[in-house]
């Protein structure tokens, strides 16, 4: 338990310092943390990043260590499309995390 809190952790200071690469400012659209089922193999992840591309998004940081997934500005109206993927585990929009003690 201990181990997966800090992992969370972990994950989430990651994906606030990538927010920075991706601007957020670039029209309809959001930063977004798009994480894999375990079971997805690469080709799945390549396609659904050339999906972003070509609707115009961007790939942000890469996550392979803890999880499977990435980073991306993704357009509004595609969002919706690539939650429908069985492969997808969950797109999560991305935001600034930060922890008080």
């Amino acid at each position: 338990m201990k181990f997966a809190t800090i992992a969370a952790l972990l994950i989430s200071a990651v994906a606030a310092s990538s927010a920075a690469a991706i601007p957020q400012e670039q029209g309809q659209g959001n930063s977004y943390i798009v994480v894999f089922k375990t079971t997805a193999a690469t080709e799945v992840m390549e396609k659904v990043e050339r999906d972003i591309l070509d609707f115009g998004g961007r790939i942000g940081q890469r996550y392979t260590t803890v999880l499977k997934g990435f980073s991306a500005w993704i357009p509004a109206q595609i969002v919706e499309a690539l939650s429908t993927n069985p492969f997808i585990e969950y797109i999560e929009k991305d935001s600034k995390v930060t922890i008080q003690a």
